[in-house]
């Protein structure tokens, strides 16, 4: 028991019988001690960086590396919000269940979770362990990680709980990975532009989507279908980062993720409608009459005005009361296009309940 310890091989249950000899006994159960705490030092620190240390039988030391990583930001949308109207208890439940879904996918594809940032998840590709494919890894597991949200959406409404939707960046290139921090507190971190770069893309995204970095399109070419480029300044980035969404990924199966914005209807007859622009986190007083040409329960196609601009926030007043009342909706442009003489762009919602949906 105590060589399987040293293996860290941890899955083995206790040892079938106890020892009559007192000695032995309490040795046994002494191991069974050390191998459960070990196992759950495990979900506290990732188990590949406790492997490491636990089979070399050495000291963890500070120490890094530079090498070629994809990094992975994926975030709640409107998640907050929606927290403030839940039992605590009740938030920690959906987040705990949120977070395990997308652990399991991140394993899968060889990546790493090097952080829980609120209701974020921060992953690498390509780290502890080098991997040549961590641009197509990191692709294909936010695909599989969106259309699994959507899927557990539909078995959490049995309990009630509010539908997720989460945006995803990825951006790759150099970075130095390993152990940081102080002696007394070692963590396994990534640090590099890369970081901030797949951290400001994750920002512009919408629910249900994946945007990507230029260098992520260049590694894999031809595997990927993508929409773009779009461009855009980030905070804390020197350069305008050059954005690309997701659309599919090409492999020994192709892996499509769905537009974010697929069920939209074209309405009747236009309906009339107003619009209210975020500048950065404040809302302009002034309304922007707009019509609405065609709705669904991810975002509508409407015809306005406003100076709105691709991956600009807003916020819509839409007629969808029983009465015809407006009704307040906050949102995001994924496209800009003209329709007739009037600019036309196109919005996702963004936290909104079932009820409204």
């Amino acid at each position: 028991a105590l060589d399987r310890v040293a293996r860290f091989d941890l899955e083995h249950g206790p040892e079938r019988s106890r020892s009559v000899l007192r000695e032995i006994a309490r040795l046994q159960d002494a191991v069974g001690r050390v191998t459960a705490r070990l196992r759950s030092f495990t979900r506290y620190a990732p188990e590949e960086i406790v492997r490491e240390v636990a089979v070399s039988g050495r000291e963890a030391m500070l120490s890094g590396d530079k090498r070629e990583v994809s990094v992975l930001f994926c975030d709640l949308r409107g998640f907050t919000a929606l927290a403030e109207h839940l039992p605590a208890e009740e938030v920690v439940a959906i987040l705990n269940h949120h977070f395990d879904l997308l652990v399991d996918l991140i394993a899968q594809h060889r990546g790493f979770v090097v952080d829980f940032l609120g209701d974020a998840v921060f992953a690498v590709f390509g780290a502890p362990q080098p991997d040549p494919a961590h641009a197509e890894q990191a692709v294909a597991c936010s695909i599989k990680m969106q259309r699994a949200r959507t899927a557990r959406n539909e078995e959490t409404r049995a309990r009630s709980w509010p539908p997720l939707e989460m945006g995803i960046g990825i951006s790759t290139g150099p970075a130095v990975v390993g152990n940081m921090g102080a002696l007394r507190r070692i963590k396994y971190g990534v640090v590099g532009s890369i970081v901030n770069v797949a951290a400001r893309i994750e920002i512009f995204t919408v629910g249900g989507q994946t945007l990507i970095g230029d260098v992520t399109r260049q590694v894999l070419g031809h595997q990927l279908v993508v929409d773009g480029p779009m461009e855009a300044e980030g905070k804390g980035v020197d350069a305008v980062i050059r954005i690309w969404e997701v659309l599919a990924l090409r492999g020994e199966k192709m892996l499509v993720l769905p537009s974010p914005v697929r069920d939209l209807a074209e309405l009747p007859a236009p309906l009339d409608a107003s619009v209210r622009v975020f500048h950065g986190k404040q809302l302009d007083r002034q309304s922007h009459p707009a019509r609405l040409h065609r709705l669904g329960a991810g975002g509508v196609e409407l015809e306005s005005a406003a100076p709105l601009s691709v991956f600009g926030s807003l916020q819509m007043l839409l007629p969808l009361g029983d009465h015809g009342e407006p009704e307040a909706l906050d949102g995001k442009v994924i496209a800009l296009s003209e329709r007739g003489s009037a600019p036309t762009a196109l919005v996702r919602f963004t936290g909104i309940g079932w009820d409204m949906r």
